[in-house]
Formats: C-alpha cells, sequence, structure tokens
C-alpha cells in the first residue's frame, strides 16, 4: 500500500546512537511469540511520532561476534537496515507516514539508554504484572518522555545472528513498543528472517553479505509487523497475552 493512502497519519521516525555490547544481558528471556497489551489500538499511533532507540545488544552462535567493535558495527548496520525498513516497505506504507527527519536524541547518554532497556524482561510480562514497569523505571521512562515530547518508543533491545549454514545466516531482533508516558510495554516480539539467497560468489565478503541481507530480510519484517500492528490494532503473530 502506498504512503499516499495514509497521509492522516504523521509519525516521525527518529533514531539514537549506538549503545550495544556483544551479549544480551542477564535479564529474564522473555517467552517466544508475540505478546500485545489488550489496551492497543488500531488508531493509537495515528498523528504519534515512535522513536526508534538503538540496538541494545548484539550475541551470535558460534563466536561470530569475536568484539565489541564488531557488534557494534552490526549494530549500526541493523539500526540502518530497520530505518530503511520502516521507510520504505513497513510501518512507512502503513500507519505511519514515510520517515521524513532522522534526529538524533541528543539527551540521552549511552548510560541512560542502557537504563532503559535493563527492566525489559519477562516477569514484565507477567499477567500479574500487565505490562507495567516498576516504579524506578517507570519514573525513567516518564522523563524521557517528557525530555522528548515524544510518547511511543520502539526498542530493538538486541539483535541476535545464528549461521545456519556456511551462507545461510538467521537474524533476530528482540522487539519492544513501549508507552512512555504511561510506562508501559504495548508490544513484544521476536522477529526472525533468514538470507533468502546464498550471496553471489563474486562478493569481497560473502560471509558478510550474507549477514547483511538476513539482517536486512529481519528489519524489514519487523517494520511490516509493526505497520500490521499500528494498522489493524493486533498481530497476527500474537502466542499470548496478558
Amino acid at each position: 500500500m502506498s504512503p499516499r493512502g495514509f497521509a492522516g497519519a504523521a509519525a516521525v521516525v527518529a533514531i539514537a546512537g549506538c549503545v550495544v555490547v556483544a551479549g544480551c544481558g542477564t535479564a529474564a528471556t522473555p517467552p517466544p511469540g508475540s505478546w500485545l497489551h489488550p489496551s492497543f489500538g488500531a488508531a493509537q499511533l495515528e498523528g504519534q511520532t515512535v522513536v526508534v532507540l538503538p540496538v541494545g545488544a548484539v550475541s551470535a552462535a558460534g563466536g561470530a561476534v569475536t568484539s565489541d567493535s564488531v557488534a557494534a558495527s552490526l549494530a549500526v548496520r541493523a539500526g540502518e537496515a530497520l530505518a530503511t525498513g520502516l521507510e520504505t516497505g513497513g510501518a512507512a506504507g502503513a500507519a505511519v507516514r514515510p520517515v521524513v527527519t532522522i534526529v538524533t536524541l541528543g539527551t540521552l547518554s549511552e548510560e541512560e539508554v542502557r537504563a532503559l532497556y535493563a527492566p525489559l524482561s519477562a516477569e514484565v510480562l507477567d499477567a500479574a504484572r500487565g505490562g507495567r514497569l516498576d516504579p524506578d523505571a517507570a519514573a525513567r521512562w516518564r522523563g524521557v518522555a517528557d525530555r522528548t515530547g515524544r510518547r511511543y518508543f520502539l526498542l530493538p533491545r538486541s539483535l541476535s545472528i545464528d549461521r545456519l549454514e556456511p551462507l545461510r545466516v538467521r537474524a533476530t531482533f528482540d522487539a519492544w513498543l513501549l508507552d512512555g508516558t504511561s510506562a508501559t510495554v504495548l508490544w513484544h516480539a521476536d522477529v526472525s528472517a533468514v538470507n533468502a539467497h546464498a550471496p553471489s560468489g563474486a562478493a569481497a565478503d560473502v560471509y558478510g553479505a550474507a549477514l547483511d541481507d538476513a539482517i536486512h530480510a529481519a528489519a524489514s519484517g519487523l517494520a511490516a509487523r509493526l505497520a500490521r500492528l499500528a494498522r489493524t490494532g493486533s498481530d497476527d503473530f500474537e502466542a499470548a497475552l496478558p
């Protein structure tokens, strides 16, 4: 669907700088599948800015990520791929307008961004919590919402790389959508993709090309999921509700 079909929406995507470590932290792993807050509605993102924070962590099976510098490079490429996916084929083609400005959130330090990711774990998605953050985390998120003048935040909490075959790679985003004003998780999903084709042997780095293809495919899939969520208020792949 072309962006013109949704001219009434007015969202901009803002990309913050890279905050990454070669690992995914110690927080409890969220359950597989998709989690959606029952309050989320189809028109909730219309007229809003969805701020995309940086990739929080990069990890890989088989030791493909060998250093923080390699992880940081992958995180930057993944963030660019996600921005492209949102602009060209995902949310930009549905309830979110095309990206017209990429804003650097200079008001947030790397330490502050790390602190925003820290409370995102399985416990938050438990039925007893229903997506509500603890008081300290809630205060941090409300402060960020006030300082940025933005309410909705998409967090690629981590990027996981799994080398299935020499030239087959699976990339997985651990994605979270938060309402910063209410300090509530609205959506969580693991979104994966495998590069569709082995890259040409003429490529200077065929594994690197396969890795980039997988990251772009996963980013496009995440953008499409967000688009569907924004348009319909539901997630076709949801496996659990609070």
